[in-house]
């Protein structure tokens, strides 16, 4: 977790996120979780140690004494640390033991193996990086990659596939924002792969139970899949390209670039490919002329494009619900005020005829 940014190890500490995010997805949540983990693993996420929680509880000892598990949460320490590293508060109040005596001894030993078996999966992740890092195709070409402006149609008229290429300039702030919000919120400060992100996924599954998975794919993990691996299956090894090709295309491109190739690649369901065949298939108009909350519910369809397409009678509260959590996402970041999403949330979402 101290990897050096820009460093080898950083680079196998993100592989290995996500290959732990992969088999959280292959396997599911199955028991509680332990509260002290959850704990432990919300504080790593956050870049937080014990002297965050010496400061929430009032005192280094009882901090100590909670991390090292010698002492149980109480109520009120659950409410306050729930708080404090926005942890359900269910999560922290799952009963568990107290690491006296012989469970001592058993966690101090433990821990030695722990050491071991991530010593073992440090070096086998960095096997992989090499191994898959092998034959990838070259980034470089991007810089001057443009999604192709095309109308295809089947024998009998119908509209197949839709694409429009707009510039980044031509895309006003407010639509772009919600895109981050709703896709990648760090994405201006991370280097192609958000291993915060992926900490925080796997919190939000382990909060949920498997229920509602969350992922943890940034905007240029998702360029390297649609434009560098079109077509490949959903695999434990296109996952671990995804992250090397992301790292290499941040090396190679700037940020605006790859978000201008996302918006402009990225599926929003039916025909529609790009930002500006999607704003004229859902609203009739240009992405300029979005208002804030269209470019809220445009920025909700690359999750689940057919989830939540309004053309589809049964999408349609479901579409508002998610179009609404983008909303309060841009709030909760600040890129909007909260009376902003207000507003955009109290307008009807309906389709352009």
């Amino acid at each position: 977790m101290a990897a050096q940014p820009g460093s080898h190890e950083e680079d196998r500490l993100e592989v290995l996120a996500a290959l732990v995010a992969a088999y959280e997805a292959k396997q599911g949540v199955a028991a509680s979780a332990d509260p002290i983990s959850v704990l432990q693993f919300a504080l790593r996420a956050q870049g937080k140690g014990q002297k965050d929680v010496a400061a929430t509880l009032g005192s280094r000892s009882r901090a100590s004494e909670v991390l090292s598990r010698k002492r149980h949460l109480s109520a009120d320490m659950v409410e306050k640390l729930s708080r404090a590293f926005a942890i359900p508060t269910h999560l922290l109040a799952v009963p568990y033991e107290v690491a006296t005596g012989r469970l001592r001894r058993i966690i101090g030993g433990g821990s030695v193996a722990t050491v071991v078996v991530l010593g073992l999966m440090g070096a086998g992740t960095g096997l992989l990086f090499w191994h898959y890092g092998q034959d990838l195709p070259e980034v470089a070409s991007l810089a001057t990659y443009q999604p192709p402006s095309l109308v295809r149609r089947d024998d009998n008229g119908r509209l197949l596939e839709h694409r429009s290429f707009v510039p980044l300039t031509e895309i006003p702030p407010h639509v772009v924002k919600a895109f981050l919000a709703a896709e990648d919120q760090d994405f201006y400060d991370h280097g192609g792969v958000s291993t915060r992100a992926i900490l925080r996924a796997s919190l939000q599954n382990i909060a949920s139970l498997g229920i509602n998975p969350a992922g943890g794919s940034t905007i240029s993990q998702q360029v390297a899949k649609n434009v560098l691996l079109p077509g490949q299956p959903r695999s434990l090894e296109r996952k671990i390209k995804e992250v090397i090709l992301a790292r290499r295309i941040e090396a190679n491109l700037t940020k605006d670039r790859i978000l201008e190739i996302y918006l402009n690649q990225i599926y929003f369901g039916g025909s529609a490919y790009g930002i500006a065949a999607a704003s004229q298939a859902y609203f009739g108009k240009a992405p300029h002329d979005l208002t804030l909350a269209e470019a809220a519910y445009l920025a909700a369809l690359p999750k689940a494009p057919n989830h939540y397409r309004l053309d589809m009678a049964e999408n349609r509260d479901r579409a508002k619900d998610r179009r609404d959590w983008v909303l309060a996402r841009m709030a909760d970041d600040g890129l909007i005020t909260p009376t902003a999403a207000h507003l955009a949330a109290g307008e009807p979402l309906v389709i352009s005829n």
